[in-house]
């Protein structure tokens, strides 16, 4: 420290020195510019005043000689003399004289040089009051020579200065020089003084930083390697100034990040009142000792510490020396401790489990919790002192003998059922635990139960509720397998893989294909093809349809085993998997081979018949059967009778023509049968074929099979066409019954398929919870929360069990309810029921419901089925509104090809048909969770359309509305 003042003073006199120094030569610069700007000044007045006289010269010589001799060029040099003297008289006002007789004698010399100018110009004017003209240039050379005096004396005056200013200037540059070789000399031996003074310094420095680095050393070895956690502080700036290696391990920290940091910034304390007790307790005592707080430790952990701290100096500077213990451990010890006495009178009284502390021998109770109160009806007071077989709380007295028995074999006993007897007598169902234990030297017995009452009701009620099921799901697949027994009576059914292989065919089946089932099985579908329909397009287009997941149907020639053909009215219904792709496909074949003979022996019999019309007229009334023929010379058209009985008309009403025969074809068809006559005629095609609907004069529809050919040309003939038409309506109806029949057994089919799907899955759940439980209550002591959380459980279980039990119920009553009576119902009528029942909805929603029913006002149907599909509809456009819109529903019937359609239409959320087309009216499905819901509507609204024999479609749009559509066809509305 000495050494490091010694150099600040060396310094500080080093730079006194070399201000001084500057200061003078600063002044001594000062007064030379100033006697510059001086000379400066001097030359500038001589410069001005010599040019200004000379000017002045010019214009005497140019005034007197124009005066005299009155020559231009004298007069010349007069004018421009006389230009220039303002411009050189101005110079010599603007010289910065500082001399006041000097300034006076150039101001004299204006005033002269003034009147000497006016003078000059009278004598070249020839004005004034001269007598003569001489005498003018007299007098003006008079004021010249004044003139010429006064610059001389100016002009010495200004030779003079210049002459002192520059001995002057030459005495101040030999002083400066002295000034600077002293001030040299001075510096030389002043720092050659000073290093020497340093070196002696620093030699003595060498040999005291010997001696205190011995010192650190043993210093160093007390404080880096003691056991105790060690920090030295700064006291007026609060930095760490070093700490010991298990301060750093304790923090987490290396020492080139805490040293210099101060600790606030270290961010370790958590109580802001520490630092203040902490200098409160310095102050009062010089230091402190047992000071507890909590600091954060490594990684962020909180730690509980005892400090202990003692002021020290160091370097003239006070310091702390803080150590602290971790006491952590045992904070933490006597917190478990506390906590443990406060736990265990916390289980004891607020247990939601009864328990009570008796005396073994006697049963004379110690203590007893609120519950075991609440649950005797007894008060705490009343229980206290008395034996539990003194209160009569067993329903069998010698229970307790048995229970105490088994505790002194055992020691203990887990989950043994009693029944108690409450104040009120009523009887309750508990499940016991029991322990002996040692309280103030005495044997006592600590029970606690749980009351199983609600339990074993709740396993009572499963119990009936699950044969309720199975009496339930033996119903359902004995009805699902009656409909397999009638359709495997009734048709020839089989399924293949996608590759169309025999999986699976009935005994009908193998009856007509004479096959044996394991002949068939694993075999293409080609087996039994009979080369009659064009292999490629045909199966192309069948294979193209089915696996698109459509329905397809045809009349198939095939061939039994023998070589026998067989004729099979033939629909094919892909079986679809989870994600809309078939896997499967069901083969629905009735044997028509009877009805294609017949219309092979009806097309021989017309060729036949033509050759006699008697018996053509019989065969066609006997079959039903009209024909007619049209010759293109004469475009004549002849019918047969039968074929104006068909039409329900006579020769004498109707024209026979084919724009009279279009008057009878179904509005619906005519597009179609001109379409198909016309492209017939202008192609090459000989024959064709088509069905379609007629009107006959009494209003009744009925089906028609129409053929015509082109009878070969004969030489020399024209064409005629000939054609027979088949009154098939009988069999058009049955084919629409069976297509029925057959719809309604792949609907059950799904049903069941569904239904399965329920009974493993939603019932699976709930019951496999229920045993689950059940087990776990079994191995739980009723003290412990679990066994009340697995109380709860079940019951939310068993609810969850009744309520998808009640769903099955209700989809199961719609199929019994199929048979009820069917009525006219008036739509308008209906919606207006619905209105009424949800009125206060409606008008809360602001709902708009919209009708137009003029087209189809009433269909004949079930009305209970009608009323809730429309219901469910209605609520699920209300309820899956859209929040920023008012809802708007609108509802719509009318008739088309044969069909009843009512249409309902919304504006609401809308469904994502592209995620959930294929699960759309699948049961517990739900696609908006913004509101509480089962997804029931849906599945119910589609089992109750197919169960009134309709069909329903879905077209959606997310945030675009919904529009469902029901058909019903007209012959069973």
């Amino acid at each position: 420290m000495h050494i490091q003042r010694t150099l600040f003073g060396v310094f500080l006199i080093a730079f006194l020195s070399l201000v001084l120094f500057t200061v003078i030569a600063y002044f001594n610069l000062q007064e030379n510019a100033a006697l510059d700007r001086q000379e400066k000044v001097s030359l500038q007045v001589l410069k001005s005043i010599e040019v200004l006289f000379n000017n002045l010269e010019d214009m005497e010589e140019g005034a007197a000689s124009a005066s005299s001799f009155h020559r231009q060029t004298s007069l010349s040099q007069y004018n421009a003399a006389r230009e220039l003297y303002p411009k050189h008289l101005q110079a010599l006002l603007r010289a910065q004289v500082t001399d006041s007789a000097e300034r006076y004698q150039i101001k004299t010399l204006s005033g002269l040089t003034e009147s000497f100018v006016k003078t000059a110009a009278m004598v070249v004017s020839g004005t004034g009051s001269f007598p003569s003209p001489d005498l003018a240039r007299e007098q003006l050379q008079d004021q010249l020579a004044s003139i010429k005096l006064l610059v001389h004396a100016i002009e010495e005056k200004e030779r003079a200065t210049l002459y002192a200013n520059g001995a002057e200037s030459s005495v101040r540059s030999e002083r400066m020089l002295t000034i600077f070789t002293a001030f040299s000399v001075f510096m030389f031996l002043f720092f050659m003084t000073t290093y020497l003074f340093i070196s002696r310094n620093l030699s003595n420095r060498s040999r005291a930083a010997k001696v205190l680095k011995e010192k650190e050393q043993l210093f160093s070895g007390l404080f880096y390697k003691s056991p105790i956690m060690l920090t030295l502080v700064e006291v007026s700036t609060e930095k760490i100034m070093d700490i010991n290696e298990n301060a750093l391990l304790f923090f987490g920290q290396t020492r080139e990040h805490v040293i210099g940091k101060s600790v606030r910034e270290m961010d370790i304390i958590l109580d802001p009142a520490f630092r203040e007790i902490m200098f409160e307790r310095l102050q009062h005592d010089q230091k402190v000792q047992n000071l507890e707080t909590q600091i954060k430790a490594r990684n962020g952990r909180i730690r509980n510490v005892v400090y202990h701290m003692e002021q020290v100096f160091l370097n003239n500077e006070k310091c702390l020396i803080m150590a602290f213990e971790d006491i952590t451990d045992r904070k933490m010890a006597e917190k478990r401790l506390k906590e443990s006495e406060t736990l265990f009178s916390q289980i004891f009284y607020k247990s939601p489990i009864m328990k009570c502390i008796s005396e073994v021998d006697t049963g004379v109770y110690l203590d007893v919790n609120d519950n075991y109160t609440r649950f005797f009806g007894y008060e705490k007071e009343e229980l206290i002192g008395k034996a539990s077989t003194e209160l009569n709380f067993w329903k069998n007295p010698s229970d307790r003998s048995i229970l105490i028995k088994e505790l002194r074999e055992k020691g203990e006993f887990r989950s043994l059922e009693f029944e108690l007897k409450t104040k009120s007598g009523e009887l309750r169902h508990i499940l016991l635990h029991a322990d002996l234990v040692q309280l103030d030297g005495g044997e006592c017995l600590m029970t606690a139960f749980v009351d199983i009452t609600e339990s074993k009701q709740a396993g009572d009620f499963l119990k009936n509720m699950n044969l309720s099921l199975e009496k339930s799901v033996a119903e359902r697949i004995k009805e699902i397998s009656d409909y397999k027994y009638a359709l495997d009576q009734a048709a020839l059914v089989a399924i293949t893989d996608t590759n169309g292989r025999y999986i699976h065919a009935n005994e009908n089946f193998c009856l007509l294909t004479e096959y044996q089932p394991e002949e068939l099985l694993g075999q293409h579908y080609s087996i039994i093809a009979s080369d009659y329909h064009p292999a490629q397009e045909f199966f192309e287009n069948h294979n193209l349809t089915a696996s698109g997941g459509t329905i397809w149907e045809s009349e198939i020639k095939s061939k039994t085993k023998s070589g026998k053909f067989f004729w099979a009215d033939t629909t094919i219904i892909p079986i679809l998997d989870a994600s809309g792709v078939a896997y499967q496909y069901l083969i629905i074949r009735w044997d028509i081979t009877a009805k294609k003979n017949t219309e092979t022996a009806l097309l021989q019999a017309f060729e036949e018949l033509g050759k006699s019309e008697n018996r053509l007229k019989q065969a066609q009334a006997l079959s039903h059967l009209g024909s007619w023929e049209y010759a293109f010379d004469t475009q004549q058209t002849i019918w047969s009778d039968e074929l104006y009985a068909i039409l329900g008309t006579s020769p004498a009403e109707t024209e026979a023509d084919f724009s009279s025969f279009l008057g009878f074809v179904h509005p619906e068809d005519v597009a179609m049968v001109e379409e198909t006559v016309i492209s017939t005629l202008n192609s090459e095609n000989v024959s064709c074929q088509y069905n379609c609907r007629i009107i006959r004069k009494d209003g009744e529809v009925r089906y028609i099979f129409l053929v015509f050919e082109r009878e070969p040309t004969v030489p020399g003939q024209p064409d005629k066409l000939l054609g027979i038409l088949q009154d098939v309506t009988k069999e058009r109806l049955a084919q629409m019954e069976k297509e029925r029949i057959t719809a309604d057994l792949l609907q059950r089919n799904k049903d069941l398929e569904q239904f399965a799907y329920i009974v493993s899955h939603n019932l699976r759940a709930p019951a496999a919870n229920i045993i689950g439980l059940s087990d776990l209550i079994c191995t739980l002591k009723p003290s412990t929360p679990a066994f009340m959380k697995s109380i709860n459980g079940l019951k939310i279980s068993v609810a969850k069990l009744d309520a998808v039990i009640n769903d099955l119920n209700n989809v199961l009553q719609i199929r019994r309810e199929v048979n009820e009576r069917k009525e006219q119902v008036d739509l308008y009528q209906l919606v207006e029921d619905i209105k009424t029942m949800t009125s206060g909805l409606m008008a809360k929603e602001k709902v708009s419901i919209q009708t137009n029913f003029s087209d189809l006002e009433k269909i004949y149907t079930i009305k209970s089925y009608l009323h809730s599909i429309f219901a469910n509809l209605i609520s699920n456009s209300i309820k899956y509104r859209q929040a920023n819109q008012v809802p708007a529903i609108e509802i719509l019937s009318n008739k088309k090809d044969g069909k009843n359609i009512i249409t309902f239409r919304d504006n609401g959320l809308g469904i994502d048909l592209t995620a959930h087309q294929h699960k759309i009216f699948g049961l517990y499905k739900r696609f908006h969770f913004h509101t509480d819901g089962k997804g029931m509507g849906l599945y119910m609204v589609k089992t109750q359309v197919e169960a009134l024999g309709g069909k329903i479609h879905v077209h959606s749009r997310v945030n675009h509305g919904t529009e469902f559509s029901i058909e019903f066809d007209e012959a069973y509305t």
